[in-house]
């Protein structure tokens, strides 16, 4: 990843949290917040990619981020943390990983199948620890 899809990453992140929080009703007070976090995220997302190498580690710390920002937010807005924390971390979430592991399933390529797995499940992992720890 370089640096001006670095910045596009950062900017889509906005409106990726933003069209998230719409869709899903959020409260108006809530948003800005979210959008914040989700902003947030991505920064520290981005970060960990310049940093580490391996998927796990790469999504690891910006969930542990997300969740921790998302708890402190809910707790000064008097709101829950699970609002906050869904929206931020939608631009975790690996989608073209998903489906090119089913699209590899289905066409019955087994190594693309396996290799695509197995980075899905290194990223789901990470995103699953952080949000536990």
């Amino acid at each position: 990843m370089d640096l001006k899809q670095a910045v596009l990453l950062c900017f889509l992140s906005i409106l990726c949290t933003l069209a998230f929080g719409y869709v899903f009703r959020m409260t108006k007070k809530n948003i800005p917040f979210a959008t914040l976090g989700g902003f947030l995220t991505c920064i520290v997302y981005v970060g960990c990619c310049f940093l580490f190498k391996n998927e796990f580690f790469q999504n690891l710390i910006p969930a542990l981020f997300a969740a921790g920002f998302a708890e402190i937010l809910a707790r000064l807005r008097s709101s829950t943390a699970s609002v906050y924390c869904a929206s931020m971390l939608i631009i975790l979430i690996p989608g073209a990983k998903l489906y090119y592991t089913m699209y590899y399933f289905i066409t019955g390529d087994s190594s693309a199948f396996h290799d695509t797995l197995i980075q899905l499940l290194r990223i789901a992992g990470g995103i699953s620890v952080g949000i536990v720890l």
